[in-house]
């Protein structure tokens, strides 16, 4: 006869919950999963979603010959590889307007970022309106800075030819964005005055992270605003300089956007660089296995880079000087 006594049911639930209790806590003991991971998984299915696959059918594609659209595709191997390391021009190309590009860019971005925020770090008048001017441009659309200096330019009624007609300066006149030997450089003006605002802001909070008290120490001991620059603010700020160096030469690998908009490229693959080929060898000419190979290149490339710097900071290696 079943027992109807309340007390004993009570009892009966709470050893089948705590039954039930110590069998999951056994489960989790007995596979040896941490509950945090929980927490991490669905990130990490994400990251391998949208990150580890794309890379690895990437890799796969580059050994084909593939238009990117049809279902038949041609195993060619290392072939992609090898046309593009020893034969085609433009791949060579692109890869000197890359280095160009991070060589100028990186090194007007560290001086002028660091110069112009170690002057809004002192005592202006109006200092808070030169640090808001400053950043600005990096609060507008890519397009439409794209667009504001397409304008400024033009052969024809461009701003920038305009200004060097009044000041007499004609033999300066150029098709910026037409002229195999300039647009390349046009369009990395353009890239330094819209990214140069969020270099300052960070100079500016590493100078202001720097204690007053050894700007102090350092008058007392005769040294200038020149000498507590050179000796005092610069190595203090090597590390923040470290970290943007990485975050540049990476950004300036992978550049894209501003040669999509002003240049395409040209002429003649002029201002052509590497992110960009790959946009005209997959969209424009339809050739998917060769710009998959193009893109497992530039991502070697990136990784290398990273690793490279990540190697010298943790030997505290000297990047200046």
């Amino acid at each position: 006869m079943v027992s109807s006594d309340p007390s004993n049911v009570t009892t009966r639930v709470l050893q089948t919950q705590s039954a039930a209790a110590v069998h999951k806590k056994s489960f989790w003991k007995r596979h040896r999963i941490n509950s945090g991971l929980a927490f991490v998984l669905p990130a990490v299915f994400v990251y391998l979603l949208f990150v580890a696959w794309p890379i690895f059918s990437t890799v796969q594609t580059s050994f084909y010959d593939w238009d990117g659209i049809s279902l038949q595709r041609e195993w060619v191997g290392f072939e992609n590889y090898i046309e593009l390391l020893t034969r085609d021009r433009a791949f060579g190309l692109s890869v000197r307007n890359n280095l160009i590009w991070a060589v100028v860019t990186i090194s007007a971005m560290v001086v002028f970022g660091f110069l112009i925020a170690y002057m809004l770090n002192q005592k202006l008048r109006l200092r808070n309106v030169y640090r808001t001017l400053i950043f600005l441009p990096t609060t507008a659309s890519l397009v439409v800075i794209g667009f504001i200096w397409e304008f400024m330019y033009r052969p024809n009624g461009g701003i920038i030819n305009n200004v060097l007609t009044l000041l007499g300066l004609e033999s300066w006149i150029k098709l910026w964005l037409a002229d195999a030997n300039v647009t390349i450089f046009a369009v990395i003006v353009v890239a330094i005055w819209a990214g140069l605002g969020v270099w300052v802001v960070i100079y500016l909070a590493a100078l202001q992270g720097i204690p007053r008290d050894l700007y102090d120490s350092a008058a007392v001991d005769g040294a200038t605003g020149f000498r507590q620059m050179i000796h005092l603010a610069i190595p203090l700020t090597m590390p923040t300089t470290r970290a943007l160096l990485i975050l540049g030469f990476i950004g300036a690998i992978n550049q894209f956007g501003l040669i999509f908009l002003l240049s395409r490229g040209g002429p003649y693959h002029a201002s052509e660089v590497m992110a960009y080929q790959i946009y005209d060898l997959a969209f424009k000419t339809n050739h998917a296995g060769y710009a998959s190979a193009l893109s497992v290149i530039l991502l070697t490339i990136s990784a290398i880079v990273t690793v490279v710097q990540l190697f010298l900071i943790r030997g505290r290696a000297r990047l200046f000087g």
